[in-house]
């Protein structure tokens, strides 16, 4: 996931889990705990907002489904989406805590014309085989 090379293209990209680590209730003890250190009430509610999601983390390896270049005209590429993980996307922060804790995940993704619709069978794929939810990361 570190080093991924995704193309200035419009698509739809996953994240999965290829090796696990720290488990997760004790990752989110400890991202808790460096949080309430901040004493920034702003920034700990979103980042504690986004960690609490690791706790949806179960055996399926895909934790994360997504899209870019889904509106006319937009700029968004699959390059671009995936450089938004170091400073932006909404799941960034459980993204850093998991490989901070030594988890190793990969970024895949799939050129095609219409990201959003790529995106949303996916999902609908997803929620089929996993009783109407949605992977660990997304929200909605």
């Amino acid at each position: 996931m570190q080093n991924a090379q995704p193309p200035d293209n419009k698509g739809v990209y996953v994240i999965r889990v290829k090796k696990r680590g720290k488990v997760v209730k004790g990752m989110m003890e400890e991202v808790r705990r460096a949080v309430e250190n901040l004493k920034w009430d702003i920034v700990g509610k979103r980042i504690l907002n986004r960690i609490d999601r690791l706790i949806r983390i179960n055996k399926c390896p895909l934790i994360y489904i997504g899209s870019a270049g889904t509106q006319e005209g937009n700029r968004k590429t699959l390059k671009k989406r995936y450089e938004e993980f170091s400073g932006r996307h909404t799941a960034m922060f459980p993204i850093w805590a998991l490989v901070y804790f030594g988890w190793e995940l990969e970024f895949g993704w799939k050129k095609t014309k219409n990201p959003r619709d790529a995106e949303d069978k996916l999902k609908r794929k997803y929620k089929k085989q996993h009783g109407n939810r949605l992977p660990a990361l997304v929200g909605k």
